[in-house]
């Protein structure tokens, strides 16, 4: 019992700053009313830092690359939910994507990387704003696709150009 307590403790640190981390990214989303929002991020990111103590608690002859390469695989199939077809556009990539940086983000806390977890995640945040902001400019600025029809003579089927 005393034993769990002394690892718990020890992994107090790693696991508040994914919940903090976690928390960040997903305000972000909820502000933007994203599916994946606060609980979908902290409970990623709380989950891979825990499943990366747990890989690097195993003492010697541990190789905690695998449990990180699993935790890339299980935030694959999360995500891959996530990506679905509508009209002529795929949905849900972007969501996607910030589903497999948080738990990357969990993985550097589980290793100790807490420093580095959260200036990453505070400028990630504020890059994916100022990425949309980016886009939006350059949408405007492309011309809008025009489509021509042309007929050869009187009677025949139209052309598409």
């Amino acid at each position: 019992m005393l034993k769990e307590f002394d690892f718990l403790l020890k992994m107090l640190p790693e696991i508040l700053v994914a919940a903090a981390c976690g928390t960040i990214v997903g305000i972000d989303r909820e502000i933007k009313n994203k599916a994946a929002g606060i609980r979908t991020h902290v409970l990623i990111c709380v989950g891979a830092a825990i499943f990366t103590l747990v890989g690097i608690s195993f003492g010697e002859g541990s190789d905690p690359t695998r449990v990180i390469g699993q935790i890339i695989t299980g935030i694959g199939f999360l995500g891959g939910g996530v990506i679905f077809k509508q009209s002529d556009r795929l949905v849900g990539i972007t969501s996607a994507a910030f589903i497999w940086f948080i738990a990357a983000i969990g993985v550097l806390c589980g290793l100790g990387y807490l420093l580095s977890a959260g200036i990453l995640t505070i400028g990630f945040v504020i890059l994916t704003n100022v990425l949309k902001y980016l886009e939006q400019f350059v949408e405007s600025k492309q011309k809008p696709e025009v489509r021509t029809k042309k007929t050869k003579s009187p009677g025949e089927p139209e052309e598409e150009e």
